[in-house]
């Protein structure tokens, strides 16, 4: 992976922008979200840094894979960003330096600010985190088979080890509402994702639709919770936190309705396929089984045995641990800017498939991973995971089981 650090302070930043400025934050999700740097929750950090500061930001957008040309001319002319992309003077990309090259060429009538320094390639640790293993020359550093942590790099290079700090920013005491979850008094920003503040907050809420590098989507209901003056249930992945707000999370009630909806989405599929822990994580949907005590449905089981598309030379679709989320519908839309990836048929029968309904490698697949990333059972990984040993064997991925 290419290892990028921050290069710039925030005042250093601002002084590369005006209050006329129409500013677009975007990031790429891979190697530079993993350094720290980038992905949604930094881009929607500084945009409320800017904000709060007094400066104009029009658009956020997340992207895939952010040195690929291709991509990032897609998000350029997508229906849904192409207006703010339009009318931005300034793209404040959150990136490695062979992603603002590409930024530069594609957005060639901006003005796009470099806040990284890439240093060279390294990998992710289970206990240091990302060190640097191979240098860039250009950076004086001496090989290490070690590698190099953040921390010693950003003391070594006069560059920073974290993201931009909040604090540096004018938060604005009028921006902050105040509200309870379950008797429990929440401070957030007011108009902030409603599931997202719970879950900074320690209050966990089942879901499985809703993903926070994606939009809201409302569809699975399981994080459905009470708010006092509202007559109906309301789910918290599309609502708005406001001042004064009284929300139950979880009661026996809202615990039923839960359960009842795993009971029905476990009968829709071959459950017996399912592992328990998936590349990189673990099955989100079998983890919300063993939270409401669920064991069994009281519906008729789908036996199908549905057949995998193994025909990508990168990703690897296996329908039978499917539970129709979307998550990879919206991430090839919003994350990769193909729409590559949608449904076809209807009730029963209704699954994900690539292109017209054809094989993924018969589509307009841009491999850039975006769907995988997102999917909470394993449904769609990555392929290289299914095979082992010195000559790459292939082999089905069952660890847990």
């Amino acid at each position: 992976m290419i290892i990028s650090l921050r290069s710039i302070n925030y005042e250093e930043l601002k002084n590369q922008l005006t209050k006329e400025d129409k500013i677009v934050i975007n990031s790429c999700d891979t190697c530079i979200k993993a350094c720290g740097v980038g992905g949604k929750a930094n881009i929607n950090l500084l945009a409320d840094m800017l904000e709060s500061d007094g400066y104009n930001v029009i658009g956020k957008d997340l992207i895939s894979i952010g040195c690929n040309v291709k991509l990032l001319k897609e998000h350029k002319n997508d229906i849904k960003k192409k207006d703010y992309y339009d009318e931005a003077t300034v793209i404040i990309p959150l990136i490695c330096e062979d992603g603002l090259e590409a930024m530069q060429m594609v957005f060639e009538d901006k003005k796009v600010i470099q806040i990284t320094k890439t240093v060279g390639i390294g990998n992710l640790t289970m206990d240091r985190g990302v060190v640097l293993t191979h240098p860039f020359e250009n950076t004086k550093l001496a090989k290490n088979d070690e590698g190099y942590d953040i921390y010693e790099l950003a003391e070594k290079l006069n560059l920073y080890d974290s993201f931009f700090d909040k604090n540096d920013a004018k938060i604005s005491e009028n921006d902050m509402v105040k509200f309870t979850v379950d008797g429990n008094e929440v401070v957030a920003k007011k108009g902030r994702n409603l599931l997202d503040v719970c879950e900074e907050n320690g209050i966990e809420i089942p879901h499985i639709c809703y993903h926070k590098d994606l939009s809201e989507f409302g569809a699975c209901r399981l994080c459905l919770v009470k708010i006092k003056g509202r007559r109906d249930l309301s789910p918290a992945c599309c609502t708005r936190v406001e001042e004064g707000m009284e929300i139950v999370s979880k009661d026996e009630e809202l615990d039923h309705n839960r359960k009842v909806i795993l009971e029905l989405i476990k009968s829709s599929r071959n459950y017996d396929t399912y592992p328990t822990t998936i590349p990189f994580g673990t099955n989100e949907y079998l983890q919300m089984f063993e939270d409401l005590n669920v064991d069994s449905s009281r519906y008729e089981k789908n036996d199908v045995v549905y057949d995998i598309d193994d025909s990508s030379p990168v990703i690897r679709i296996d329908p039978n641990k499917c539970i129709l989320c979307g998550r990879c519908v919206r991430a090839c839309e919003e994350v990769a800017g193909m729409c590559n990836i949608g449904f076809v048929n209807r009730g029963s029968k209704t699954m994900i498939a690539a292109g017209l309904n054809t094989k993924m490698n018969q589509s307009d697949c841009a491999t850039c991973m975006a769907c995988t990333n997102v999917c909470p059972t394993g449904a769609l990984s990555e392929k290289y995971i299914h095979f082992s040993g010195k000559d790459f064997k292939k082999e089905d991925f069952h660890p847990g089981n």
